[in-house]
């Protein structure tokens, strides 16, 4: 599987610089008061890049969340074996000592 996504992220890098290269024209580039006359191949790249980049970062997001959900569930199920757990250990008529407290001595 990972060959295969390597593959095709190749195959995308260098269909997207064959169209870079291919188009060298210039354009104007209006942004609110801002304009630029960039070629179109640079463009292209700076678009693609950034589509890059929201992507990896959603990517990163999602994958995050979600390792964090699955660990909030396991604590959860952690959680409520040891409730029950505890609920069906029966229980005990006398206290039971503490565990710095000195033993008492036996009577024979």
């Amino acid at each position: 599987m990972q060959k295969i996504r390597w593959f095709f992220l190749i195959l995308l890098i260098g269909l997207g610089l064959t169209i870079t290269v291919q188009n060298p024209t210039e354009t104007d580039i209006s942004v609110l008061l801002w304009t630029r006359a960039l070629p179109l191949s640079v463009l292209l790249l700076l678009a693609t890049g950034t589509g890059f980049l929201i992507g990896a970062i959603m990517t990163a997001s999602m994958l995050r969340s979600r390792k964090t959900a699955a660990k909030r569930k396991e604590k959860e199920r952690a959680k409520a074996e040891a409730d029950a757990a505890r609920a069906s250990e029966p229980k005990s008529a006398k206290p039971s000592q503490e565990p710095n407290a000195e033993p008492t001595p036996l009577q024979g």
